[in-house]
């Protein structure tokens, strides 16, 4: 068990036992334990009950539930807590922005016990005369409760790759010699996979290897099987000969669209016999067309024509944007992080804790971002060969105003300026608070544009055409979050902002030394979106010449 989930069975356990009105004194000591737990590097595991209790609001009680967590994976007060709620209720608690205090009025109070019946609720009005609700809170949360309903079946990228590398395993564990791959949205690098595929190219039978308690097989229809994980995961696993593998990868890795067009112009390689998919491309005189690329025809054109773009990798970007540290919420010190920065061969780095705002996250007082000034100044002049960029990621503020007066924010080689608060806002509202934001003549990035959450948050709208003129216009740069439960801007809307001129900066939001590598997931999406290193902000070596 990891420090993570150590820490997320005390948040669970404080919202349960907010629910169900415990003592208050209990629920803020479990809600402050996860909040400190998260932030702990060293595994719980290997630490001394004496070592625990050194860390902030971590007593022997707490202490004590750890080693049970740790010991057994669960924790019997928990459990207790979750037997004695409806499943549907523990659901509603994991609706973004739907507390256990409200959870609570709808169960206690309307007698409501599943996420249908709720949505079902809001839709008749029913929320609007109960106390803590009103007209507004029950549109926000009917519209919360369609996006969970639309989303709940779907994986983040993270989670997806980790069960189909799993199977993987397996499978080519149990079936000598088999060609195993992920396939679908997977390999197309999606953001969200809605269907976890893998395929098998085998010559023989692959119900013996599908027999045990990780894999549970539910049915079987024209060689593809379909599955069941641990956790209820649904997978498919398509299976083909040995020698039908390459044309097989090929025809399950693009979306229909994509298949359907190439074989209409292609027609006559259905049904051939191809162990390897570039035999595909090299039977019809085609350049590779990357996975990333077949969601819809228009790669198919770009490739008859040769005009495919030569899409950007991990090894292109040289400096790392938009980390955190110890300064604000970030889990490791400044030296601590740009060292690791610097091992893993980085040119740069851009230092960008929270600005003042941001309260919650312990962000940078005016006289707390010369300390870190002076630091950043101490360490450059440690490492010749390594810049470490100064920066921030300032709130825009309600206004579309940045947090700091001009004085400070002049002090910065760079500024990340970013929405976090007040989401809720009509398009124009969105539109013109970016705006004002972009005209800033300090908003060197704008972060994470839509601020959505993955599977979690809608972004809020935006007019993209007056956002990317207004970025080509006043040389203002884009930033793909490359968090996986981010991924803003979405890759759908890179060809549009490079036909205005617009640079997209990849950036991982990194709070912690090692989420630096989430870069890959951002990679991927800029991929899907056709970016080339040309486009691309911090692919550039001297980054400070492009700013």
């Amino acid at each position: 068990m990891t420090n993570r989930d150590v820490a997320e069975a005390f948040n669970e356990l404080a919202d349960l036992m907010e629910l169900h009105e415990a003592d208050e004194f209990r629920v803020r000591s479990y809600r402050s334990a996860y909040l400190t737990l998260r932030k702990v590097e060293r595994p719980l595991s290997e630490l001394t009950d004496a070592e625990i209790q050194t860390f902030r609001g971590i007593g022997p009680a707490i202490t004590k539930k750890i080693r049970e967590l740790l010991s057994t994976g669960k924790l019997k007060i928990l459990e207790q807590l979750r037997q004695q709620t409806p499943p549907g209720v523990l659901e509603m608690l994991r609706i973004n922005g739907f507390g256990p205090k409200k959870v609570r009025v709808v169960w206690r109070e309307m007698g409501i016990t599943d996420i249908g019946e709720l949505w079902y609720a809001c839709n008749e009005n029913r929320l609007i005369a109960t106390k803590g609700f009103g007209l507004k809170t029950q549109e926000a949360l009917k519209n919360q409760l369609e996006y969970y309903l639309r989303s709940r079946e779907q994986l983040h990228y993270p989670t997806a790759e980790a069960a189909a590398d799993f199977v993987g395993a397996w499978l080519s564990g149990r079936l000598s010699g088999a060609l195993v791959a992920p396939t679908g949205e997977i390999r197309r690098c999606c953001p969200v996979i809605r269907h976890l595929d893998l395929l098998v190219g085998y010559d023989g039978a692959l119900t013996p290897a599908l027999q045990g308690e990780a894999l549970v097989v539910e049915r079987i229809e024209n060689d593809v099987y379909y599955l069941k994980l641990e956790g209820q995961t649904p997978l498919r696993l398509f299976h083909c000969r040995a020698d039908q593998f390459g044309l097989r990868l090929f025809e399950t890795t693009g979306s229909p669209q994509f298949v359907q067009a190439f074989f209409s112009a292609f027609p006559q390689l259905k049904g051939a016999s191809l162990r390897s998919e570039r035999e595909v491309f090299e039977k019809v005189g085609l350049p590779f067309i990357a996975p990333e690329l077949r969601e819809d025809a228009s790669s198919i054109d770009l490739a008859k024509k040769d005009a495919l773009p030569e899409l950007i990798t991990e090894a292109d970007i040289r400096g790392i944007l938009h980390v955190h540290t110890h300064w604000s919420d970030g889990l490791h010190a400044l030296r601590e992080t740009c060292l690791y920065a610097r091992e893993q061969g980085y040119d740069y780095i851009g230092i960008t804790d929270h600005s003042q705002s941001a309260f919650y996250a312990n962000g940078l007082k005016p006289e707390r971002v010369l300390a870190q000034m002076e630091e950043i100044d101490a360490l450059n002049a440690e490492w010749a060969s390594f810049r470490i960029l100064k920066g921030i990621e300032s709130d825009i503020l309600s206004d579309g105003s940045l947090d700091y007066e001009e004085a400070v924010l002049k002090k910065f080689d760079f500024v990340i300026a970013s929405v976090h608060s007040n989401l809720n806002m009509s398009q124009e509202k969105a539109t013109q608070r970016l705006l004002r934001a972009i005209e800033n003549p300090y908003t060197t990035i704008l972060g994470h544009p839509t601020g959505r959450l993955l599977l979690s948050r809608p972004g809020y709208p935006i007019d993209w055409d007056a956002v990317f003129e207004a970025c080509a216009r006043r040389g203002v740069a884009i930033e793909l979050n490359a968090n996986p439960h981010r991924l803003d801007l979405d890759w759908t809307l890179i060809p549009k902002a490079l036909q205005y001129g617009v640079r997209i900066s990849i950036n991982p939001d990194a709070h912690s030394k090692e989420a630096i590598h989430d870069l890959r997931y951002g990679v991927m999406a800029a991929r899907k979106g056709g970016l080339s290193v040309r486009h691309c902000l911090n692919a550039s070596k001297t980054l400070l010449e492009k700013l």
